[in-house]
């Protein structure tokens, strides 16, 4: 009787309990861009919660992943898994992607008392839930390192173009780097939507190209669309500089020869003292890796100090931002009070099948 009543108690009130499992909700996607990535973080989480576990788990629960269905960046598909997520599987933290998926669910999020992390880099996804953190850096970071590094590193680039995914995150990554190229004078002259996942980019670049740009910004979600950016961009004789942002830091990317030449992204470095199986993990999964594992990292870190068999992403989330400097095993973070975070960020291009780095960008350096 007395399990029972525990398990019960478990069920109502604000906080939540559980007799001996602590599940952590993962988002995960069947999309051609978001699988990449759901993928990654998933192993990363995988690695995470192998060691945790068998150190003895977190006040002596066991971690369990939960996958969470966003389909296709749908934020109508991702309210029907959360909603599963957290009446059924009662996960006690969250980690998810996708501006619109975040923003439009955020509500749900806060009403559910879920302490949540995003790798959206879309800035509103924050101002849509009090209890969501970030860990990717936002659209106006990247753009800002982008453009510096563009600067200082080709002055020749006086104009660029931006192919975007039609959406809230494409427009507003169009938008930032607008003003962030903009204010170091590299004037934006052209720029072209695309659906996601696209069979064929070569409508929006032969267009662009009109404009004759020096530089092109890619702002895809991600998986193939950035390496169909770079392909047909070639393909149709641009030969000048090719930009993105953490999208471009997969495998695909790497083995693409036409990328070797006048491309670099500003994505997450995995630092040397990070843990060998993260760097060998990242290497094969790409560079989304690392988000699943320090989710997961961070996520026992709360709990553990939390203490107690109660759970509250209220409390969560306030401790979290109450350290706000956290050192995990891979990177250094500033956890603020409005949801942004500082991260490090570096720069790669691309030689011999792998990313090359070329430049790390510490938290309080961005800062």
């Amino acid at each position: 009787m007395a399990f029972l009543f525990t398990i019960a108690a478990a069920c109502i009130g604000g906080d939540k309990a559980w007799a001996d499992e602590l599940p952590l909700g993962i988002c995960q996607s069947t999309a051609q861009g978001p699988a990449k990535f759901s993928t990654a973080l998933w192993k990363g989480a995988e690695i995470a919660i192998s060691e945790i576990n068998a150190q003895g788990g977190v006040n002596g629960r066991k971690l369990k992943p939960v996958p969470v269905d966003v389909g296709n960046n749908d934020p109508a598909q991702a309210r029907l898994s959360l909603n599963k997520a957290i009446d059924v599987d009662k996960i006690v933290t969250l980690v998810c992607w996708g501006t619109n998926v975040m923003v439009q669910n955020g509500p749900l999020i806060d009403e559910a008392d879920i302490a949540a992390f995003t790798t959206s880099s879309g800035t509103g996804v924050v101002k849509a839930s009090k209890l969501t953190q970030q860990l990717e850096a936002v659209t106006t970071l990247y753009c800002k390192v982008s453009a510096k590094h563009v600067k200082a590193q080709y002055p020749d680039v006086k104009t660029f173009a931006v192919l975007y995914v039609n959406y809230e995150f494409g427009i507003e990554m169009r938008d930032k780097c607008a003003d962030e190229f903009g204010k170091l004078g590299i004037t934006l002259v052209a720029s072209e939507g695309h659906p996601n996942a696209p069979p064929d980019l070569r409508a929006q670049v032969t267009k662009l190209l009109e404009a004759k740009p020096d530089a092109i910004y890619l702002a895809p979600i991600g998986g193939g669309t950035v390496a169909l950016g770079i392909r047909t961009a070639r393909e149709l004789g641009f030969d000048g500089l090719l930009v993105t942002y953490g999208a471009g830091d997969t495998p695909d990317i790497y083995n693409l020869k036409v990328a070797e030449k006048n491309f670099f992204f500003v994505g997450n470095e995995v630092p040397e003292t990070a843990p060998d199986v993260v760097k060998q993990t990242t290497a094969t999964y790409g560079g989304y890796t690392p988000f699943g594992y320090e989710y997961v990292w961070l996520a026992a870190k709360l709990i553990k100090e939390a203490g107690g068999s109660e759970i509250s992403g209220k409390k969560l989330i306030a401790k979290l931002r109450e350290e706000g400097d956290i050192q995990t095993p891979v990177n250094r973070y500033i956890f603020k009070a409005d949801g942004n975070t500082t991260r490090p960020l570096a720069i790669f291009t691309i030689a011999n099948g792998g990313r090359k780095l070329e430049r790390i960008l510490s938290a309080s350096e961005i800062e």
